[in-house]
């Protein structure tokens, strides 16, 4: 939905402004250690980009106040929210981020679960519907929108050939009897790290990557 597209805009400007100059810059260079080369001539540059926006400002805590700007946004007296606005403000602070599999697609509605929780979920209408396949495992952030949910703009999708080793690595942190949501963040990030190294190294099999191997990381 474009009111989420344009709050975002907003938010990133706000975060990326001169009081949290040095806050971004790290981030950067963080995210670069996953995303890999940045190079601006590269096709998928501005998708990068898009994925290092909501990584920064949905996942990574600011230094000062330990939550990330969307939590942070809600108490902040600096940033003004229109009382219109309220509401999708709140539902940014909520969303759920977590690997998905795609289950069907009737007309415009997804199905999909989400492997962490195996909750099952349905987005009604949505404006996203091309590009997911059943055989395709993917990161995404869902944004609660009335009684359903709207994805957010950035994804990782991963091979075939990387679902055994990802539902493994799942089935791990299931088992504790209370997983750790940043175990949770971690894995997706290390996952998202590998599909850029396989995107990277095409010589490469799928095996050698997604894989935990030390030498492979």
């Amino acid at each position: 939905m474009k009111i989420y597209d344009d709050i975002i805009e907003k938010l990133m400007q706000h975060y990326s402004g001169e009081k949290y100059f040095q806050e971004v810059q790290s981030a950067k260079l963080n995210f670069f250690e996953f995303a890999g080369l940045m190079d601006e001539a590269s096709p998928d540059f501005e998708f990068k980009m898009i994925q290092f926006v909501e990584w920064y400002l949905f996942s990574r805590p600011l230094k000062d106040s330990g939550e990330p700007p969307v939590m942070h946004v809600l108490q902040n007296s600096d940033y003004k929210i229109a009382a219109d606005e309220e509401k999708y403000y709140k539902n940014l602070s909520q969303h759920r981020h977590s690997l998905f599999q795609l289950l069907k697609i009737s007309k415009n509605d997804l199905f999909i679960k989400d492997l962490f929780s195996d909750y099952k979920l349905v987005l009604r209408d949505s404006d996203t519907v091309m590009g997911f396949n059943k055989e395709e495992l993917f990161e995404a952030r869902l944004i609660p929108n009335e009684d359903s949910f709207v994805f957010a703009r950035a994804y990782c999708f991963h091979p075939p050939q990387a679902t055994k080793f990802i539902l493994k690595e799942i089935k791990k942190l299931k088992k504790e009897k209370f997983m750790d949501p940043q175990k949770r963040e971690d894995l997706i990030l290390q996952l998202y790290k590998m599909k850029n190294k396989l995107d990277q190294y095409k010589h490469v099999t799928i095996d050698k990557i997604y894989c935990n191997d030390i030498k492979a990381k």
